[in-house]
């Protein structure tokens, strides 16, 4: 067969082609391009279509596939679409000639575009790119761009065949069909295979689907019939609105009260906002609440949000709407997610619970039983547990709201049929008082923040270490700083990436770490800034926490800001109201970095300068970096973050007089301690402090325990470290309060001191505290408590760095923490020894 002829030189036979591409990518038209018809219309649909056409003297038989969201992959695709993209081969037997994918030349082919495309051609198997062309639609001409990265790997895997066409100039159809022919020509007229009984399968499964959504509309019809003989009219209607983020929630509030999606468009709904309008003679309430991540567990939602939720019982509502958009996949965790969030207003929920699908415009032909069965079990499993209440709305159909009729009518159905009344499953009122107060809280938050503005210090380079865990949105806030993709977001990082920019007056090196880094001090010069990025739209843990201050090493809290990532999710909150909300360890972490931060919405600009000013106002404050500390350029930082890791420090030298002697700074490594082993620190040092200068119980701790790793930590180690505590010395040393000290006093004795010179001092202090002890005991059983004063110029000194530090405002609101922890101490060495004598 010739492959160099023109359409009207083949001879009369059949050739299969299939159509792949994203949802607007335009594969649609290029099948009417080809046919030279429009012959498939081009809105959404999630089943195939087949056309056949004679093109010169060759039958064409052209198959359109549902198109995918180009930005989401394979994991978020619906199971029906997915099911048709593999079907379309059996559609046109004994297969495809060619698979032409589709791609919009106009829109940049990301790299997570690319790889969407990747995964939903591969749904076909890898043998699939040999009968590939790769189409460029271009609207209205201009030039395909073949040097994007994406396109070049694209281009890779279709053995280079390429070709642009213009929709709007129908007379270069003819290329597009010469190399089509060329194609086939080139694989010996063979067709596309699937390996396997893959068609039987999908026979079956669509046999599945039919029986059950068959069954499905029986019984809610059937549930329905019984409801209507209950049926009363409810003349003023309280709705209430939940669902994920992105999920239809504002638009259906829009559509049930008749109006225009535009009037919210764009904005999130961060606290609870209700509308009123009349609907078919009855006054409906509409409560719309924020939303939460499809993938995210209800403890991982922000605990302002997760409040936000709860509150919105109070309107006492008819009805919960659960929003599920259809166009999206609907997996297990989604499942879970779902129910974890809705739960959180009480078991009771669920009678209370009707499925409301969104986008419904998107099934096309599809019936909404059909897409329940084919989704799989975790949606089925939400439909049944809401009693098979479950309904449909198209947002872009307004006509004569024959769609709300239909959900007020279900809505009054299901108030019938409900023997109890709703009732309130968390105290309202208590939540709304704790809003109240919260609110007052950070509006003295915001007027104290903004009444300690420096004056700007003079910062040429700076390089902004960007800090934090997985899922915080770090990556991006770099990418939002450098005002470019510089940073790959799509892959888990392993190693950090270093960029450059200029901002102004600045020069800025924006370094990006991985997830959990462990910063080492010799591995980073002296103009950096920590940047500790916090992700503003889920909740801030202990884990987040100790991850933070395990990557800090508690040395470079001065040269620290707290950046809030995913700043959209603010609404119409403020930040402050936020951070009081979340709670006590978010609040600290602020305030070891001086309450110093910033927010940050990676879907804008236009806020990179702010965050620069505070930068500059920070160093303004700090007056000088300390010299003896050893740096190294961030550029030795690229590699494999596991080499980074700081050596364990040689042991701690001590004086040799037997006194206690500060180190200065730089001349010696320590290990560093733990978030819980600082606080108990500083909280034995505090108790030296109280109570006039008298030495409370220094003999009831080990402070071995103070350097302990936690790979050598165990129940071994802490009998071996911790001495027995006798019950006198227990009450003693859980009876620790700093409520006596005289804060200013103490602040007037401000002294020189760094941080490093405090830790050093800390570290032998306790060192020779524990070799009085063992000293003191002979056997290692503890001396009896003498109440022995502290040497004056011990205490002078710990007053002077404990001040300087500002940990004692923080070693008050640690106090209950502290004893919690003793009590629990105790119990555990009373259980070791009550083992001890029983092993003996």
């Amino acid at each position: 067969m010739e492959s160099s002829g023109g359409p009207a030189d083949w001879p009369t036979s059949q050739t299969n082609v299939v159509l792949l591409g994203g949802r607007n990518s335009g594969k649609s038209s290029v099948g009417n391009y080809i046919l030279g018809k429009e012959e498939f219309v081009t809105k959404e649909r999630t089943t195939c279509s087949r056309r056949l056409g004679l093109v010169g003297r060759r039958w064409l038989t052209v198959v359109d596939t549902p198109g995918w969201w180009c930005d989401l992959g394979v994991q978020e695709t619906t199971r029906l679409v997915k099911r048709e993209i593999v079907g379309s081969v059996w559609l046109c037997p004994p297969g495809p000639h060619v698979f032409l994918i589709t791609i919009k030349a106009s829109s940049f082919l990301s790299e997570q575009r690319r790889r969407a495309v990747q995964e939903h051609v591969e749904l076909l198997g890898e043998k699939v790119w040999s009968h590939c062309i790769l189409v460029l639609a271009l609207d209205h001409g201009g030039a395909e761009d073949l040097t994007e990265p994406g396109v070049r790997w694209l281009l890779d895997k279709c053995g280079g065949r390429c070709h642009s066409v213009c929709l709007a100039d129908k007379s270069g159809a003819a290329e597009l069909l010469e190399k089509i022919q060329q194609l086939v020509g080139e694989s010996g007229n063979k067709v596309f295979r699937m390996e396997g009984n893959i068609c039987e399968v999908i026979e079956e499964d669509k046999r599945r689907v039919e029986e059950g959504a068959q069954l499905r509309l029986r019984r809610m019809k059937n549930h329905r019939s019984a409801m209507r003989e209950k049926l009363r009219a409810i003349t003023d209607m309280r709705v209430v609105l939940v669902g994920p983020k992105g999920s239809g929630k504002t638009s259906v509030l829009n559509t049930i009260l008749g109006r225009e999606n535009s009037q919210q468009a764009g904005r999130r709904t961060a606290q609870c906002a209700a509308e009123t309008g009349l609907v078919f003679g009855r006054q409906v309430t509409v409560v719309d609440t924020p939303g939460w991540w499809r993938n995210y567990f209800s403890q991982e939602s922000s605990a302002f949000d997760r409040r936000e939720l709860r509150l919105s019982s109070a309107v006492r509502p008819h009805v919960f709407l659960l929003v599920i958009r259809v166009d999206r996949a609907f997996s297990e965790t989604n499942r879970r997610s779902v129910q974890e969030h809705l739960e959180l207003l009480g078991p009771q929920i669920w009678s209370r619970v009707i499925v409301l699908f969104s986008f419904g415009d998107w099934l096309g032909g599809t019936t909404t039983e059909k897409y329940i069965e084919s989704e799989g079990e975790p949606l089925r499993w939400l439909v049944d547990r809401c009693a098979n209440r479950y309904h449909i709305l198209n947002n872009r159909t307004k006509g004569d709201g024959f769609q709300v009729r239909q959900l007020i009518g279900k809505i009054e159905e299901l108030d019938a049929g409900s023997e109890v009344s709703w009732s309130c499953a968390s105290d309202v009122k208590r939540l709304e008082e704790t809003k109240r107060t919260q609110v007052v809280r950070a509006e003295e938050r915001r007027v104290r923040r903004s009444g300690r503005r420096q004056t700007p210090a003079t910062c040429d380079d700076v390089t902004l270490v960007l800090v934090g865990g997985r899922k915080t949105g770090k990556t991006s806030c770099g990418n939002t700083i450098l005002r470019r993709t510089g940073f790959n977001s799509t892959d888990p990082q392993t190693s950090c990436a270093k960029q450059e920019c200029s901002i102004k007056d600045w020069r800025v090196t924006v370094l990006d770490t991985p997830g959990r880094y462990k910063l080492a001090a010799d591995s980073l010069s002296p103009s950096c800034v920590f940047l500790l990025v916090v992700n503003l739209s889920s909740s801030f843990r202990g884990e987040n926490f100790e991850d933070l201050q395990e990557q800090m090493w508690g040395r470079w809290w001065n040269r620290a800001v707290v950046v809030f990532s995913h700043g959209d999710w603010l609404g119409d909150t403020t930040v402050e109201q936020r951070i009081e909300c979340e709670g006590e360890l978010l609040q600290r972490l602020l305030q070891r970095c001086g309450d110093r931060y910033h927010v940050l919405d990676n879907s804008r600009g236009g806020q990179v300068v702010a965050l620069m000013q505070l930068v500059e106002e920070m160093l303004a404050g700090e007056g000088h970096v300390s010299e003896t500390r050893l740096w190294r350029s961030p550029s030795t930082l690229q590699g494999d973050h596991r080499n980074q890791v700081a050596a364990s420090p040689p042991r701690h030298p001590r004086s040799h007089d037997g006194q206690l002697t500060v180190v200065p700074a730089g001349r010696r490594r320590r290990r560093r301690l733990t978030v819980s082993d600082r606080n108990i620190l500083l909280s034995c040092l505090a108790s030296i402090l109280s109570s006039q200068g008298r030495l409370r119980s220094p003999e009831a701790l080990s402070p071995t325990w103070f350097f302990m790793d936690e790979q050598t930590f165990s129940t071994q180690t802490l009998r071996r470290s911790l001495p027995q505590f006798s019950h006198q010395q227990r009450d003693l040393a859980l009876g620790w309060s700093v409520e006596s000290v005289d804060l200013q006093a103490l602040i007037d004795q401000w002294g020189d001191s760094s941080l490093e010179e405090l830790e050093d001092f800390i570290d032998l202090y306790c060192e020779k505290l524990m070799e009085q002890t063992v000293e003191t005991s002979g056997t290692g059983s503890p001396p009896p408590l003498t109440g022995a004063a502290v040497p004056s110029e011990i205490l002078l000194s710990i007053d002077r760095k404990l001040t300087q530090l500002g940990v004692l405002e923080e070693i008050r609101d640690d106090l209950s923490e502290l004893k919690r922890s003793m009590e629990l101490n105790w119990k555990v060495l009373e259980e070791l020894r009550n083992k001890s004598k029983t092993d003996s």
